[in-house]
C-alpha cells in the first residue's frame, strides 16, 4: 500500500516544497542511503531526505549528519501516517530532526517554524488540504509514535553498499 500511496503522492498536483518534500530525482542517493531505496522527498538541504525501502512500509529519513546508527531512522510506520505527522507538522523539516528532540524543543520548533514560514502560510494551508482531502487523513502529533519507532528500530537491518563502509572505514558484514 505505501507504494500505490507515494505514486499517488508524486501525481499530485501541488508545490511539493511548500511541504518539504520534492522528488530528490538522481541526486538523493547518498553514502547512507539503503540499498534499494525509494525516495518519498528531500529537504533541500543537508542531504536529508525521506525513503521507503524494498519489503517495508516504514517511511524512513535519512541524515547523512546524524552518524553511525542514526543516519537511517523512522519516522513513520507508513506513508499515509507519515503523511498525517506531515499534516501536523506543516511539513517535513522538524520529522527529519525529531530523534535529537525533546518534547519541549520539538514544540518550540514547530513554533518557531511556523513564524518562518508565515509568509508562504496560504501556500502551505492550500498543499496541506490537497494531501489531506485526498488520502482522507488528519494532522496527527508525531512525537511519541516517531520516538517509539526509533527507540525500537535496530539498524543492523538495514542493507548500506560499500560506498556506507568505505566511507566510515568499516569492515562490510558478511
Amino acid at each position: 500500500m505505501t507504494k500505490d500511496d507515494l505514486k499517488r503522492f508524486r501525481a499530485l498536483d501541488i508545490d511539493f516544497y511548500a511541504v518539504d518534500l520534492p522528488d530528490g530525482g538522481e541526486d538523493f542517493d547518498y553514502f547512507c542511503t539503503p540499498v534499494g531505496a525509494e525516495c518519498v522527498g528531500c529537504l533541500g538541504w543537508d542531504g536529508i531526505h525521506f525513503v521507503i525501502l524494498p519489503g517495508d512500509e516504514r517511511v524512513f529519513c535519512v541524515d547523512p549528519w546524524s552518524g553511525e546508527g542514526k543516519y537511517v531512522l523512522p519516522v513513520g510506520g507508513d506513508f499515509r501516517e507519515f503523511l498525517s505527522f506531515v499534516l501536523y507538522c506543516r511539513g517535513s523539516s522538524t520529522l527529519a530532526l525529531l530523534y535529537g528532540m525533546s518534547e519541549e524543543s520539538f514544540r518550540s520548533d514547530l513554533v518557531e517554524m511556523e513564524r518562518e514560514r508565515a509568509e508562504y502560510a496560504a501556500r502551505t494551508d492550500a498543499v496541506l488540504s490537497v494531501i489531506a482531502r485526498e488520502f482522507d487523513l488528519t494532522p496527527a502529533d508525531p512525537f511519541e509514535k516517531v520516538k517509539a519507532l526509533q527507540t525500537s528500530f535496530d539498524p543492523s537491518e538495514l542493507e548500506f553498499s560499500d560506498e556506507y563502509y568505505d566511507v566510515l572505514g568499516l569492515e562490510r558484514p558478511k
